[in-house]
């Protein structure tokens, strides 16, 4: 098909669209979130700010579920990220600093212990990479390109630098490295990124491994199994400014245990949401998504999430 000359704030807000990258999280159904993982521009950069909501059993850090647990996250997070080219292809660096509280409650038998906890979180380090149909292209060739089908490499690292006190048994950080791998693909219905009636197929399977947490609440050493996860998005553009997406999320593993006894809590949870993008400006971008667990095992994650994210490029 020719291609069409295309006004500059159209490029620019297809652009800001496909830049924006998500906080990991393993809870409800928005997971790392729709869109979260197109090709960007070479060169490109994005500073991102969220707002992080969640009430259920499940704290902020991927995999710390416990039917114990009666817990909400307030969570405010500082995202950059910076496109670049590796061997042709279009890949991103970024840099996600998460920064809140956390309280609630830990119930075990006839006693309750309430805690809240507040700083910094888990800082996350990651990085994607991709590996078919995802050359690095400059915005002028980014534009008009038909993406069709896409895959990559995710790679992302949480390191214990929230607030922990062993002491207590609601922590907003975990004590503990996780390591995130993934294979994000994406297949795209339109004839470039900025088709008005563009339609998107993601999927990313992935799995959680954790470091042991050394000095648990009540324990001396916990570890736990790989949590293994798989996130579904489908998306759709309304217009050239709106977008919508149904999000689902399946989890399953991740059993852990205490001074080397199993608590036989090996977990599994399905959840639907839903998102919607928009396009103030040639700059600024905003996005909001909500998820829900509807079904789970006895030791599944439960509860609900609320994200709102503001992008913004320069």
């Amino acid at each position: 098909m020719k291609s069409q000359p295309l006004h500059p704030l159209t490029r620019a807000l297809a652009m800001l669209s496909a830049l924006i990258l998500s906080l990991s999280t393993s809870f409800a159904a928005v997971g790392d979130g729709p869109r979260s993982y197109i090709m960007t521009p070479e060169g490109s950069q994005l500073v991102s700010l969220y707002g992080l909501f969640i009430d259920g059993n499940q704290a902020l850090n991927p995999g710390v579920t416990s039917n114990n647990l009666d817990i909400e996250v307030d969570v405010g997070v500082l995202q950059f990220t910076q496109a670049f080219s590796l061997w042709g292809n279009a890949c991103g660096a970024f840099l996600i600093a998460p920064m809140g509280s956390t309280e609630g409650t830990f119930n075990f038998n006839k006693f309750s212990i309430s805690g809240k906890s507040s700083g910094l979180a888990d800082i996350q380090l990651g990085g994607i990479f991709g590996i078919y149909g995802a050359p690095a292209l400059p915005v002028a060739d980014y534009v008009k390109y038909d993406p069709g089908l896409s895959a990559g490499i995710l790679t992302k690292i949480t390191a214990p630098t929230g607030e922990y006190d062993a002491n207590q048994a609601i922590n907003l950080g975990a004590n503990r490295w996780a390591l995130q791998l993934g294979a994000p693909v994406a297949y795209y219905l339109g004839d470039s990124f900025l088709d008005p009636q563009l339609t998107t197929f993601e999927f990313l399977p992935s799995v959680f491994i954790f470091g042991n947490n050394s000095d648990p609440f009540l324990a001396d050493d916990s570890e736990q199994d790989p949590l293994f996860q798989i996130e579904a998005h489908i998306t759709r553009n309304l217009n050239k400014m709106f977008w919508v997406s149904l999000d689902a999320t399946f989890e399953a593993g991740g059993e852990t245990s205490t001074d080397g006894v199993s608590a036989d809590d090996q977990r599994e949870a399905f959840a639907l949401g839903g998102s919607v993008g928009i396009n103030f400006s040639k700059t600024f971008s905003a996005n909001a998504s909500y998820g829900k667990v509807v079904s789970r095992n006895d030791d599944g994650p439960e509860g609900n999430l609320f994200r709102i994210k503001l992008g913004l490029i320069f």
